[in-house]
């Protein structure tokens, strides 16, 4: 028995783009996209804050089903989700650096 069961278990699969996958989408294996993507069922791609709170609106996230409707409905929500998301989007290896090093308790 499985005790811990991932959000987005069965409802997303994720894919590197540089191994090709995302070529039929348009997501060139040979360039960094600079953010993540998200590609839906109905072949529409979202990325950046977009494609964060919709994968976690599919999952049934609460705080992301409320996000993506900011995000969607409110213009002022949307451009600071997408500022914020580039601030730390240009800091990955740092912030990444600095979790590693915080305790997991």
């Amino acid at each position: 028995m499985e005790r811990w069961k991932k959000a987005g278990d069965g409802i997303l699969d994720f894919a590197p783009v540089q191994d090709g996958s995302g070529s039929d989408f348009g997501l060139p294996a040979d360039r960094p996209m600079g953010a993540l993507h998200l590609v839906e069922a109905t072949g529409e791609i979202r990325r950046g804050a977009a494609a964060v709170f919709r994968m976690m609106d599919l999952c049934g996230n609460a705080f992301g089903r409320i996000a993506w409707i900011l995000y969607r409905r409110v213009g002022v929500f949307r451009i600071a989700s997408e500022r914020g998301y580039a601030i730390v989007s240009a800091r990955r290896g740092a912030l990444q650096e600095w979790t590693c090093v915080v305790p997991d308790e």
